[in-house]
């Protein structure tokens, strides 16, 4: 597995988003089949499952979408785990009355993770800033807390920081309110130099936005000033907005330029993977990962611009077999241009699901595809 993990990190070394696409079929491919061994070697439940499907070879496999995947749900049914090194187990925050995700992962994958999204956020947001974290710090009140994706997610963001400042805390009833102090502090230095306000979109809509308690001064933010958010609306789904009036309230309430709003999307199978949009363009597919859009019936690869399942390709994944899954999410392609034969991928969400859609990728696949 050592030289599995060194031929990882030294892809890692290639810009995100900047690479023939030539080389980067040819690398990712390499990685993927010797991945694809190390699973089937190492993971019993995975191994049974690809022998009976009769899926390729991974010596055989020549395209994108010859990779089989997964489906989301499995992660939610059935252990998976290809090490014997002692793991921790990450799980989804998942929304009200569903399942839970349960991730197995290992110093080794972590690390790997932690590259991959330091590498992707530096290109995007530039060198180390201030943060301002539209949160509690973890050690005040939270306790000894179940590990979860929100929170191993968060402090892989984290790592981009030079400064980590929390506009909220926790009082008597373990609810969130302002931290004026981390306030004061935001109005003194937002003026002069990059910054970055980061946290859950939930969190930042309802507690930052719409908090009367917070209140900012008049042409507050530089064109540098960031505001990053992902996670999705959770028990908020009752008061969510569409991209563009998010957009718009922030820009009214925090001074941000509405391009300088980026939307994360990422999921508990693959972190590390994440995926950013800025303003109201879609998210950005880095060297690291690729996507697929399949047909919800038939399940071919479909054309840019149609609708349906997301297949997501990641690199990443040595602790446990998710080197490729469909996930329950629907979206399409939204941008593909070739420069010197760079290819650059966005793609849309059309649909997530939230605990008031009937119907996931779960309840339509055929019985084969799962372990």
């Amino acid at each position: 597995m050592k030289i599995l993990k060194n031929k990882i990190e030294n892809y890692l070394d290639v810009d995100p988003f900047i690479l023939d696409r030539n080389i980067k079929k040819k690398k990712f491919l390499d990685i993927i089949k010797h991945q694809l061994k190390h699973h089937l070697k190492n993971c019993t439940n995975y191994r049974t499952w690809y022998i009976k499907n009769n899926f390729l070879h991974p010596n055989n496999i020549k395209r994108y979408d010859e990779i089989p995947f997964v489906p989301s749900a499995v992660f939610k049914k059935v252990e998976l785990k290809s090490i014997k090194n002692k793991t921790k187990i990450i799980t989804s925050s998942g929304s009200s009355g569903q399942n839970k995700s349960s991730i197995a992962i290992d110093d080794t994958t972590s690390s790997l993770q932690k590259k991959c999204l330091g590498k992707i956020l530096k290109s995007t947001l530039g060198d180390r800033r201030i943060f301002f974290i539209a949160d509690a710090e973890p050690n005040e009140g939270f306790g000894q807390m179940l590990i979860s994706a929100r929170y191993a997610g968060m402090s892989g963001y984290l790592l981009a920081s030079k400064e980590r400042n929390y506009l909220f805390k926790l009082n008597d009833k373990n609810e969130l309110v302002v931290n004026q102090d981390t306030v004061k502090k935001l109005n003194s230095v937002i003026e002069k130099e990059p910054v970055v306000i980061i946290g859950y979109t939930y969190i930042i809509f309802d507690h930052l936005i719409r908090n009367k308690d917070i209140k900012l001064e008049n042409s507050l933010c530089n064109k540098y000033t960031k505001l990053v958010h992902f996670g999705g609306w959770k028990k908020l789904h009752n008061n969510k907005v569409t991209k563009k009036e998010f957009n718009n309230e922030a820009n009214i309430k925090l001074k941000i330029d509405k391009n300088n709003i980026m939307d994360v999307y990422g999921f508990s199978e693959q972190l590390g993977s994440i995926y950013v949009s800025e303003g109201l363009g879609g998210c950005k597919v880095s060297n690291f990962s690729h996507i697929l859009i399949r047909d919800p019936k038939t399940l071919k690869v479909l054309e840019d611009g149609k609708v349906g399942f997301m297949q997501f390709l990641s690199v990443l994944p040595l602790s446990y077999p998710g080197i490729s899954i469909l996930n329950d999410d629907m979206g399409y392609v939204s941008k593909r241009t070739f420069d010197k034969n760079i290819e650059q991928i966005e793609f849309k969400v059309h649909s997530r699901l939230d605990r008031l859609e009937l119907r996931g990728c779960g309840d339509t696949l055929p019985d084969h595809y799962y372990i």
